[in-house]
């Protein structure tokens, strides 16, 4: 469940509530319960607009369980184990690497033939599948460290849990009707899209489909991939990519669908077919993993001295709030250090020790707005002589 379908269902109580005070207004004798029951329903409404408006900011978030992955397994045996901890591990490389063919990568392949040594935990458990047979799941845990180091030895990039959102607006057409997905219809089709978009690290986002989504974008302007309309409808969810869709089942069960990937003013088409829904999702989800892995991923280069850039942050008010923004900031997988070089009050400078260039960093820092940039003239005078790359303040929260 998306956090935004979350916030939806915990609210849920609140608007049953409102709707019973108003239905029972009419039973209050006096000004006096009437001014009550007036009083709940604004404060509910008030409290129904933070909601919505948190919504709204949502820009990124953290991917959980990158360096996690489970399998079935037929057996507790060793060489069953070794087989699908090498199938995770590889799995896991794709992940964290944002790239779909790093299994290939003759380094990474000497590892996963012997994938034991990056095994934290693992731990059996018997369970059933959807069609309610037993099954033997397998859920092992790789140590982030070693899987970065692997991946760095082996040229490869490392892309880190911080990643941009992707708002879906897929509508369905099967012998059902048209349909979006999410909006309590299309259940297969969406635990497919949330698997595969699992397997690739994507941070996925749903509509609340509610009666503002409902107004500004109808399964008619979907069906006809009106881009125009799928960017006033998506405005409010600020998400920095947006994959919208439109996909027809056949009644032997086969899909074929279009697709286009929107960020900004880019929009790159695709087309897709599959026998199920995994392999209908597959096509678009990997292309658009590999965009944002090509924007967001970092390459380690071994030169880092001449990728050094200087800083200049303000509003960090205490050393809680300074050590909260250098965790933040050495969290980023394209920072290696940040090196305080110049203190005073509550502003200071650093010095960013970078895997990649200042230009990626912009992009990770426009993701989330904990640091947010500044015009240089806010800045005491004296310190913009210095070769600065960026001027910023920090709010320590997220967009």
């Amino acid at each position: 469940m998306s956090l935004i379908q979350q916030q939806k269902r915990d609210f849920l109580p609140l608007l049953t509530t409102i709707s019973r005070l108003l239905a029972t207004m009419a039973a209050y004798d006096g000004q006096k319960g009437l001014k009550q029951v007036k009083q709940i329903i604004r404060v509910s409404v008030v409290l129904w607009l933070f909601v919505v408006a948190g919504v709204g900011a949502v820009m990124a978030g953290t991917v959980a369980n990158l360096y996690d992955e489970q399998l079935v397994v037929e057996s507790q045996s060793p060489e069953s184990l070794k087989k699908a901890a090498a199938e995770a591990l590889e799995r896991i490389f794709v992940r964290v690497s944002g790239r779909g063919d790093a299994g290939r990568n003759a380094a990474v392949a000497a590892v996963l033939a012997r994938p034991e040594p990056l095994i934290t935990q693992y731990r059996y458990q018997r369970s059933k599948d959807q069609y309610g047979e037993d099954i033997l799941q397998l859920s092992l845990s790789f140590s982030p460290r070693q899987v970065n180091a692997e991946l760095q030895s082996a040229g490869l990039p490392v892309w880190s849990a911080n990643r941009p959102a992707v708002l879906v607006w897929l509508l369905a057409d099967t012998a059902e009707g048209r349909q979006f997905v999410g909006a309590d219809s299309q259940g297969e089709l969406l635990n497919d899209l949330k698997e595969v978009a699992q397997r690739r690290g994507l941070d996925l986002q749903l509509p609340l489909f509610d009666l503002a989504d409902s107004t500004n974008l109808t399964s008619d302007q979907l069906w006809q991939m009106s881009v125009d309309d799928v960017r006033r409808a998506s405005a409010r969810y600020s998400a920095p990519f947006v994959l919208m869709g439109r996909a027809s089942q056949f009644s032997t069960g086969q899909w074929i669908a279009s697709w286009m990937i929107l960020q900004g003013d880019e929009v790159i088409r695709l087309e897709s077919e599959g026998l199920d829904g995994r392999d209908l999702l597959e096509g678009p989800v990997n292309s658009l993993a590999d965009l944002q892995a090509s924007k967001y991923s970092v390459v380690a280069t071994g030169s880092i001295n001449s990728a050094n850039s200087l800083i200049h942050i303000s509003g960090v008010a205490n050393f809680a709030a300074y050590a909260d923004m250098i965790t933040y900031l050495e969290g980023l997988a394209v920072v290696q250090h940040a090196n305080t070089v110049w203190l005073s009050d509550n502003e200071l400078i650093l010095e960013l020790v970078l895997n990649d260039d200042m230009e990626k960093v912009k992009r990770f820092l426009n993701l989330d707005g904990q640091l947010v940039e500044e015009p240089s003239s806010a800045v005491v005078a004296g310190i913009t002589a210095l070769p600065m790359r960026g001027f910023y303040r920090w709010s320590g929260k997220r967009l």
